[in-house]
């Protein structure tokens, strides 16, 4: 895909992992050597303690670290003109990014219903109280910030009520903010 979009692997320079879950950091390594080269890999301090040793982080993370290309962060962090915020809940380290056009939100919500009701927990949250807690902060600063949400799990863009929006083209499917 990135070379449809005219960038090479060797153009990477930086990765923000959201969390460590496989479906968020399955690409990370090619067997024993990070992907991505040229790249610093951004992880909330909490995050690796919480994965450090289990199969996810011996496969896709442990590589990263050994080639000295993990960058380790505690709380809230600019990085190249974006905010790193911690948004725990979902997992201990959950961190969300924040840029001018949009909250790339990882998975603070995982599913459009969420933007409404933020109190919706779901099965893979390791402290749902806190999920909720991270959720209501991310659409307060989203609807200060008069962005969206980008979730990383694609469903139909909904409004404040959670009904559908038209999608304004292939691909871009976000959670809009409403006042919380």
């Amino acid at each position: 895909m990135l070379e449809l979009a005219g960038v090479q692997e060797g153009d990477i320079d930086t990765v923000v992992l959201t969390h460590v879950h496989l479906d968020h950091v399955g690409w990370n390594a090619e067997g024993e050597r990070p992907r991505f080269r040229n790249a610093q890999y951004v992880v909330q301090r909490n995050e690796l303690e919480h994965v450090r040793g289990g199969a996810t982080y011996e496969r896709m993370i442990r590589p990263i670290e050994e080639a000295g290309q993990l960058r380790v962060v505690d709380g809230e962090v600019g990085l190249k003109g974006m905010r790193l915020v911690p948004t725990p809940g979902h997992t201990p380290g959950h961190q969300s990014v924040v840029t001018e056009r949009a909250v790339l939100g990882g998975d603070v919500l995982v599913h459009p219903a969420q933007a409404r009701w933020p109190e919706l927990t779901y099965v893979y949250e390791r402290d749902p109280a806190q999920a909720v807690t991270s959720r209501r902060e991310v659409l307060a600063l989203a609807a200060a910030a008069r962005i969206p949400i980008a979730a990383a799990h694609p469903h139909a863009a909904i409004d404040a009520n959670a009904r559908p929006l038209p999608t304004p083209g292939a691909g871009d499917v976000v959670c809009l903010p409403h006042k919380v």
